[in-house]
């Protein structure tokens, strides 16, 4: 089963990527995909991802530079961390060691230097429309303009 989270926190902006992102992906009718809004990545999310073969991670990420650009990033985190934020690495590691479990995983982010408010909602939207597209199976997909 291939898991979807989007997270981020609706009352700041652009940081609501994530979760703006699940609300649209929610209008189409996935099959064999479990779709996750939250405002952060906890441990406890680990117990709702058991069954996953894959795991689509899908945030906003600060940066001052290309703003509402798409990316796929993974920062390596060496340590074990469960503090107030976790990274999607942590979630995959608590997977492996406790569950034995090893799905793939993606991160998606999109680059924000607001999360203040939606600076440009054309060009906000242009870019959940265009993650909500890659990520619907050919099948599923919806053709956007």
């Amino acid at each position: 089963m291939r898991v979807i989270i989007g997270y981020g926190n609706e009352l700041r902006g652009e940081d609501a990527f994530g979760v703006d992102t699940i609300k649209e992906l929610q209008k189409l009718n996935l099959k064999n995909t479990k779709l996750l809004s939250m405002h952060q990545l906890t441990p406890e999310i680990v117990l709702k991802l058991l069954d996953a073969d894959e795991i689509i991670f899908i945030d906003a990420s600060y940066d001052e530079k290309n703003h509402y650009a798409l990316a796929c990033s993974l920062t390596e985190q060496n340590n074990l961390n469960l503090s107030h934020h976790i990274s999607p690495k942590t979630i995959i590691h608590i997977l492996k060691s406790l569950y034995k479990n090893v799905p793939s995983f993606f991160v998606y982010s999109m680059i924000s230097k607001s999360f203040e408010k939606i600076e440009d909602q054309k060009r906000y939207k242009k870019c959940i429309d265009m993650l909500v597209k890659n990520l619907a199976p050919k099948e599923d997909k919806v053709i956007l303009e």
